[in-house]
């Protein structure tokens, strides 16, 4: 939502509400807030209204609070603590200075208490600040601008395609722009994304910087984050959709809440998940994967770290091939942000803890998560193409887990042993199975989730298909006395007993497991973490 100046909710403690450190609570009392600031003195960009536009879009996009300021002295006015990310949004001070001293002040004591900064376009070009400011602001920037040639197409060499402004980015990057040399390198100081391929652009040599050309960077400064892009001379780049995402990812990644941190020059994403009450099981094919003979996995680790269901392992027993039990680490897949997925072609990894998960299914609930896509299933026992699950091979038949139909619709269960003359078998009285509405379509990646109610008696279970909104949901008896067996990921059953058996052709980039239902808050949380992390499309 958008908001003028004005209303401000007082008492923000601390700019940077750090994914998983803050409680629920409070970031639901807390709102995404940014600042655009457009004071300008100098040059003024035919492209400023639109440069305001496009926060104001990515603000109702992502229910932001957005505040629009254009003059000198507003940034001393406002409490800037209050706010996630400050916008430098197009703005030009190169016949004068954009702040006044109160303005300089609050944005450098902003920054130095954990502020987000981003700077877009000219932002670079403020020459007149003055002081020692001067060079303080620069440093925040990493460079000044300093001249340019003609607005003509050029080609931009995307270096990094790991943070997440630059995730949904090709290598290679044309764009129609204005193209700023600068009175520096700033590489040696900064992170670069994006640079400049000066072959591709016509400039007298003064309008190049012989070969090493930064244009969009980040780094951490003075205590806070900085983000700048050098893109947004013309209307028409606000409207391109890859550079939509790039300043809705430099704005996430400013302010903090993305849960992305500098190591080593890069960005790297936080595999702790927003929300962190309950987290029993994280199993991410970014981290913990370990592999033998190339790409085969022998282990996946969990991130969780509680040591419940610390690792699953391999499992090859009882197969006529050996070592055909391995799933594949598929690494950089470019579809879901360049995040890694394991391939499951009827393998299986299982975890040795035989009653890890017993309490989940007896009255504690959980909910689960599964950024997944799906081949074409290899038909084995009709409907039962299992991505998790450990059901009991035995009485009392009881376990929860994830399936796909033969069409590659999904359904999840909650078999809980009741009635014991039926063995458990699937009935919907006690033991309904729940589905969605139209198969998955083949390689294309979703986020499955499932979520069972605490409390013994009857609670509800429900299926979520890349939305907080449930595609299905029925009631299920709880059995406080239920005993599942080892949880296995590729396939229903115990895979000690079954090896490769009624499991699921496709991928796993992500598997988590919570030991409660997760609120509706919670739950959308999550969605919007997972959707956004792994660039999910909720339609073509």
């Amino acid at each position: 939502m958008i908001k003028p100046i004005g209303g401000f909710k007082a008492g923000f403690s601390g700019l940077v509400a750090f994914w998983g450190l803050a409680a629920l609570e409070e970031m639901a009392q807390e709102p995404f807030r940014v600042l655009s600031f457009q004071s300008n003195n100098g040059y003024e960009h035919a492209s400023m209204p639109n440069a305001k536009a496009l926060i104001e879009k990515l603000g109702r996009k992502n229910d932001w609070e957005v505040v629009c300021v254009n003059e000198p002295g507003h940034l001393a006015k406002v409490d800037l603590s209050t706010f996630d990310t400050v916008v430098f949004n197009n703005n030009c001070g190169n016949k004068g200075p954009v702040m006044k001293a109160g303005d300089q002040e609050a944005l450098k004591r902003y920054v130095q208490q954990g502020g987000g900064f981003v700077g877009i376009h000219t932002a670079g070009a403020l020459w007149k600040e003055g002081g020692t400011f001067q060079g303080w602001y620069e440093g925040l920037i990493g460079a000044r601008q300093v001249r340019h040639p003609r607005v003509q197409q050029a080609r931009l060499v995307v270096e990094d395609r790991t943070h997440p402004a630059t995730q949904h980015l090709p290598e290679e990057w044309l764009v129609t722009d204005e193209w700023h040399v600068f009175d520096r390198n700033p590489r040696e100081k900064v992170n670069v994304l994006i640079s400049l391929d000066e072959r591709s652009y016509e400039g007298k040599p003064n309008q190049k910087m012989g070969g090493d050309h930064p244009f969009v960077w980040y780094h951490e400064y003075d205590g806070g984050r900085s983000f700048f892009t050098s893109l947004g001379h013309t209307k028409e780049i606000y409207a391109n959709p890859d550079f939509e995402k790039l300043i809705e990812g430099a704005v996430r990644w400013t302010s903090g809440r993305i849960g992305a941190h500098v190591e080593n020059g890069k960005a790297l994403l936080s595999t702790e998940p927003p929300v962190s009450g309950g987290l029993l099981l994280d199993l991410d094919a970014n981290v913990g994967v370990e592999t033998e003979e190339g790409d085969f996995v022998r282990a996946w680790h969990n991130q969780e770290g509680s040591g419940a269901a610390d690792v699953f392992v391999k499992q090859d027993a009882g197969r006529k091939v050996a070592g055909s039990g391995r799933p594949r680490l598929k690494n950089t897949v470019p579809e879901i942000g360049n995040n890694s997925t394991l391939i499951f072609e009827e393998q299986e990894l299982i975890n040795r803890d035989e009653d890890a998960f017993d309490h989940l299914v007896t009255g504690q609930g959980y909910t689960w998560f599964s950024v997944m896509c799906v081949y074409k299933q290899q038909v084995g026992k009709k409907d039962v193409n299992s991505f998790f699950g450990n059901l009991r091979n035995g009485p009392p038949y009881d376990g929860f887990w994830g399936n796909l139909m033969d069409d590659n619709r999904v359904w999840m269960g909650t078999r809980n042993g009741l009635p014991m003359e039926k063995k458990g078998l699937w009935d919907e009285q006690t033991n309904p199975l729940i589905a969605g509405p139209s198969p998955l379509e083949e390689n294309r990646y979703y986020l499955v989730m499932g979520r069972m109610g605490a409390g013994q008696g009857v609670v509800d279970l429900e299926l979520f298909i890349n939305s907080a909104d449930p595609v299905a949901r029925k009631p299920v008896p709880v059995n406080p006395e239920a005993n599942p067996s080892k949880l296995a990921i590729g396939q229903e059953r115990d895979a000690v007993n079954h090896p490769g058996k009624e499991s699921f052709h496709g991928e796993l980039a992500r598997f988590l497991i919570y030991e409660r239902p997760l609120t509706d808050t919670e739950l959308k949380t999550m969605v919007q973490y997972l959707m956004e992390k792994y660039t999910i499309q909720v339609s073509r």
